[in-house]
């Protein structure tokens, strides 16, 4: 411990500085995420189980079955199950109860976070861990958010569209994706990674413009196109989850997605932030640029994998600091 926050020392590296609890968001989800965990820690399945009770009420299989299936013994089964937990209505709450377990083990050992933070989905766990949210409200708010963003039953044909991460230099990628039809800046993640969404068909076109400049594109396996109008039939009913609960006075500051910076205090000025976030770009650098300048230097990621990790690592390059992810593969559960 040092006065200024924790002090950390590895490989020759001396830091000093504050802590920051960083949540996942979007991402691969798999199967038998967070087992051992779930096996041999109550918080881990203390979040399940609040997820399991509202999945069940409404008629639904529960968060658990999905995430930790039976053993499947054919291709069929397994495929099935693999598709199940890339339907948002799991994907979300799926990460939203790891990242949530993950840090009631730590808290319960006495870790302790000077800031909070998240990327897209993984901002409200972000206020969860800083204490704006209660456990009950925030197991509401997962499932809703993840039901929310299901595409419209009434129109078999809707394209909630998809996402891909371009990697170069930034500001020229802007520039080229600004020139391409359909498709939008929707994660400003690091020095050197955007992410762009937009229509399946948009998304794919833009494929082979970017490639032919030098620039690297991966396809995400997303179910849509988050922070783009195309998610737009999520925003009011998500809206109207937000409304229906408490919020609290945050007890460390949280950084916004939206704006890079802490959100505001009272709980209305969060439940208005909140309640358009999945509508606005995600600048994650920006967040973590600010983060930084107020000393903070310590980075726990609380999720799934370890994409949170190696975009601080980006951001930050040779700047003293730390990152940590807590399952930094998937392979190694």
């Amino acid at each position: 411990q040092h006065p200024k926050g924790i002090f950390y020392r590895r490989s020759g590296m001396n830091v000093t500085g504050r802590v920051v609890a960083l949540f996942a968001g979007q991402g691969a989800q798999y199967l038998d995420m967070g087992r051992d965990m779930a096996l041999n820690f109550p918080e881990m399945r203390q979040s399940f189980t609040q997820l399991d009770g509202l999945m069940k009420r409404d008629g639904k299989a529960t968060l658990s079955s999905v995430v930790f299936p039976r053993q499947a013994f054919d291709a069929d089964e397994k495929q099935a199950q693999e598709a199940a937990i890339q339907n948002t209505d799991y994907a979300q709450p799926a990460i939203g109860a790891v990242s949530a377990g993950m840090f009631r083990v730590l808290r319960n050992a006495g870790f302790r976070a000077n800031f909070t933070a998240g990327h897209s989905f993984g901002e409200l766990t972000a206020l969860w861990a800083a204490g704006a949210l209660n456990d009950e409200d925030y197991a509401v708010l997962v499932k809703a958010r993840g039901a929310a963003m299901a595409p419209p039953q009434d129109d078999p044909n809707f394209d909630a569209g998809t996402m891909m991460a371009v990697t170069g230099d930034v500001e020229a990628i802007e520039r080229e994706v600004a020139a391409l039809p359909g498709v939008n800046v929707a994660n400003r993640n690091s020095r050197t990674q955007v992410v762009i969404a937009g229509s399946k068909e948009a998304v794919k076109n833009a494929e082979a413009p970017l490639q032919a400049k030098g620039f690297k594109v991966v396809p995400l396996s997303v179910s849509a196109a988050f922070h783009t109008p195309l998610v737009g039939h999520a925003q009011k009913p998500f809206a109207q989850a937000i409304q229906s609960v408490s919020f609290q006075t945050p007890n460390v500051a949280v950084y916004s997605n939206a704006s890079g910076k802490p959100y505001p205090t009272t709980p209305a000025a969060i439940q208005s932030v909140l309640s358009d976030h999945i509508l606005n770009p995600v600048l994650f650098r920006d967040e973590i640029e600010n983060i930084y300048a107020a000393g903070g230097t310590v980075f726990v990621e609380f999720g799934p994998r370890n994409v949170l990790t190696n975009l601080v690592k980006d951001i930050l390059g040779e700047r003293p600091h730390v990152a940590i992810a807590l399952n930094g593969s998937r392979q190694k559960n």
